[in-house]
């Protein structure tokens, strides 16, 4: 089986096995979900009858009670026994009656309770894994790590956070409802109504936070920036909401736009855990084109795609003087050791009567270059953020102490195929030669590598620059210069001047190699033997070319044309040269055909200076100073979310109904002297059970600064403040005040959102996000 035919069917495996998890995954989604809303909706049908019924009795009983009253003062005894018996009759129905309402709202708030445990447990699963998941492999994606399913993968989450967002709608708006219909309702000193809407108040502001946070994580960059930047050129990005058109989000996209900013890493980490705000922020930099209008696609995504955007000015920090350098203990940074990311920023927009909502999101952190010269030390921070930091920015590049060998291999093999688009990858006898120049002979795979080692420090004693400066530079001639050379498998690259002189002499016929140079930076190095009149094989290594040489003449004409070369038939180990040579024999005849002005074109030749050194022994060429590879070492109330129920979903009551329970003229005494003497209020037969939101964490009971806060956006009618307390929370508001980040009830547990004085009031969640 060829290399190529196993990864095909390794891929092939592996979308199969996400493909049936995430077809489980939504089965048990829906599976689980649509049966509790549609229990909801059932048991909602019939708490509103029964409160109907319970009132249309209530006030039968008073009717009784007149007439009782009126016959005693009359004193028509003969009527009044009559009138008495019916209504302790009536009284016995009606104290059933409530104690199968009692019944009903507990057995509602219950399912209600059971929902948002279920909502909050797929909601979890999503964000803190599935879409953790997509991230990070989005992250190894920019150092070669194959992600072929990246859009199916995304469009299949964004369907979660569809459903998610349909079912807690619907939950809410249940909650609500109920809520509001237990305010109206008949109240006795049993207090059981007050107990139920408490619970209710819990369930409905968990599932506003759980909206909320739903809308905030669905922002996401579906398409990273490059990862290192370059002033004065152009880059391309996109944005994605996945709660697509969700909660009425296309109502509110004509003045949608999504703003682009840089700022630095330091403050995008202070964003994403919350130590600071949006509004804190400044950038580091200019960007043209620096908004785009979200808008939907037929596809389903709501999106924002940034292709004409540049990065015009970048304003790196200063270093300090050089006198505070010498004195200064702590390394200075320069201007490829400094990070930044870019910053999304939805304008306000509307969702449903959630409110305002305020989303950001965070690219990865990415480096900035001025000159071509600084991409190097750019590479080299971006690959080890890319490979070994956290998508939630949870560990700094500097707080990466080390890494193993085994799992820095792994990337270089990625990156080097990303970075030069070559075939064919590095095998194991070229990463086995990495691995001596930069952790020397031996037991290498549980050695630590620090980024000091990797980028920073010298690679040997003898030469200037470190390991993955010696690495990148490879990289680089082999992607402008040596591809066709390294694919076909004719440039065998990494191995040291002593193997390849050794591997030469061994062979039965004279040969030469091509391999990187050990002391020069992306250079190319021809080593071929020479045979003396007596039959002894003297090796030579051609000093390296760089890139600059081969602009000058190429590797195939400098083969072609070195007379030392003319009589070697194979290139290491058998490869015929003239066949090899056919392959660039083309591209020469066009180089030449080209105009030329009327003037006469010269050639290059390549000659190597062998003379004289024929006489050297072949022991003094092989013990030679060989240089090793270790020398040193809304207000839209009335939405529907959806196709979740039928369109029958309503609290309407009947008018006679509505004025009965707006009346107010039962008091909790009046209630229970019209129900009788008998009447003993009995606890609800099934206890209230409480949604167990433990495994969410304290970021989610504690609510911190990065999840979301809500504004009131209205004042009173005489411009005084409202007192508002909820939970630990006590503050006053007034007009655009801040008045809490998630409660959502006054005083009497009554909810903000309900008709108050009548009038509604709205609140503007303004919700962040990391890139996550």
């Amino acid at each position: 089986m060829t290399i190529t035919n196993a990864k095909s069917e390794n891929t092939v495996r592996k979308r199969k096995k996400y493909n049936n998890l995430n077809g489980l995954f939504m089965s048990d989604l829906r599976s689980q979900l649509l049966p509790i809303t549609n229990d909801c909706q059932i048991l909602w049908d019939e708490n509103k009858d029964l409160q109907g019924r319970f009132v249309n009795d209530l006030a039968e009983l008073q009717r009784y009670q007149y007439c009782i009253a009126q016959l005693t003062n009359e004193g028509r005894r003969d009527q009044l026994e009559t009138a008495q018996q019916a209504m302790m009759k009536a009284q016995k129905k009606a104290s059933q009656l409530y104690q199968q309402l009692t019944d009903k709202r507990t057995a509602l708030i219950n399912k209600l309770n059971v929902g948002l445990q279920t909502v909050a447990q797929h909601q979890n699963r999503l964000i803190s894994s599935r879409l953790y998941e997509w991230k990070n492999c989005q992250k190894l994606q920019q150092v070669g790590c194959s992600f072929e399913n990246r859009e199916q993968m995304l469009d299949e989450i964004q369907q979660d956070f569809e459903l998610l967002a349909d079912h807690s709608w619907q939950l809410r708006t249940f909650t609500s409802w109920l809520i509001d219909l237990l305010g109206r309702g008949p109240q006795l000193n049993d207090n059981v109504a007050q107990t139920f809407i408490n619970s209710l108040n819990s369930v409905f502001e968990n599932l506003t936070k759980l909206l909320c946070m739903l809308v905030s994580q669905s922002f996401v960059v579906a398409y990273q920036p490059d990862p290192v930047l370059k002033t004065q050129h152009k880059f391309m990005t996109e944005v994605r909401l996945l709660i697509g058109d969700r909660l009425g989000v296309k109502q509110q996209l004509v003045n949608a736009n999504v703003t682009v900013t840089i700022i630095a890493e330091e403050e995008a980490r202070q964003l994403s855990i919350g130590e600071i705000f949006v509004k804190d922020l400044k950038s580091v930099g200019n960007i043209s084109n620096d908004y785009e209008k979200l808008t939907l696609d037929d596809k389903g995504h709501m999106s924002a795609r940034f292709n004409n955007s540049k990065l015009t000015r970048i304003a790196h920090r200063k270093p300090p003087p050089k006198a505070f350098q010498a004195e200064s203990k702590i390394a200075v940074q320069t201007a490829t050791d400094q990070k930044y990311a870019l910053l999304f920023h939805i304008s306000m927009f509307q969702l449903g009567n959630l409110g305002n909502f305020d989303v950001w999101a965070l690219s990865l952190p990415l480096m900035v270059t001025v000159h071509g010269s600084q991409d190097c030390d750019a590479q080299a921070v971006i690959l080890w953020h890319r490979a070994f930091g956290s998508v939630n920015r949870e560990t700094s590049i500097e707080e990466i102490k080390t890494v193993s060998w085994v799992d820095l291999s792994h990337i270089l093999k990625r990156k080097f195929t990303l970075f030069t688009g070559c075939t064919r990858e590095l095998n194991d006898n070229d990463i086995g030669y990495l691995a001596e120049k930069l952790l020397g002979i031996g037991n290498i795979d549980h050695k630590c590598i620090t980024f000091q080692r990797f980028a920073k420090q010298n690679i040997r004693d003898d030469v200037n620059f470190s390991f993955w400066e010696w690495f990148f530079c490879i990289m680089q001639l082999i992607k402008q210069k040596l591809l066709r050379f390294w694919d076909e498998g004719w440039l065998i690259g990494f191995i040291s001047k002593t193997d390849a002189s050794q591997k030469m002499m061994n062979s039965p016929y004279s040969t030469f190699l091509l391999r990187f140079s050990d002391t020069v930076t992306g250079a190319v190095s021809i080593g071929f033997v020479c045979c003396e009149d007596d039959g002894t094989k003297i090796p030579f290594h051609l000093a390296p070319f760089s890139i600059k040489d081969l602009d000058q003449l190429s590797l195939a004409s400098r083969i072609a044309t070195c007379p030392q070369l003319s009589d070697i038939k194979y290139l290491f180990p058998d490869i015929d040269k003239e066949e090899m040579l056919k392959y660039f024999d083309s591209e020469e005849r066009n180089k030449s055909e080209s105009p030329t002005g009327g003037y006469i074109q010269s050639e290059i030749v390549m000659v190597a200076k062998t003379t004289g050194l024929q006489k050297r022994s072949v022991s003094s060429v092989l013990n030679s100073s060989t240089p090793s590879p270790m020398g040193g070492v809304t207000q839209k109330i009335d939405w529907s979310p959806g196709e979740v129920l039928q369109n029958n979903n309503s609290m309407d009551c009947s008018d006679e109904l509505v004025t009965m329970m707006s009346q107010n003229q039962l008091d909790s005494y009046n209630i229970e002297s019209l129900l009788g003497k008998g009447f003993h209020p009995q606890l609800p037969t099934q206890p209230l059970q409480t949604a167990d939101l433990s495994f969410l964490g304290n970021n989610f009971t504690t609510n911190p600064n990065n999840q979301y806060q809500i504004y009131h956006n209205q004042s009173t009618s005489k411009g005084t403040p409202i007192n508002v307390k909820m939970n630990q929370y006590e503050m006053n508001i007034g007009n655009n005040n801040i008045i809490s980040r998630s409660p959502l009830t006054n005083n009497n547990g009554h909810l903000m959102n309900q008709q108050q004085g009548g009038g509604m009031q709205s609140y503007n969640c303004y919700s962040k996000t990391e890139y996550n």
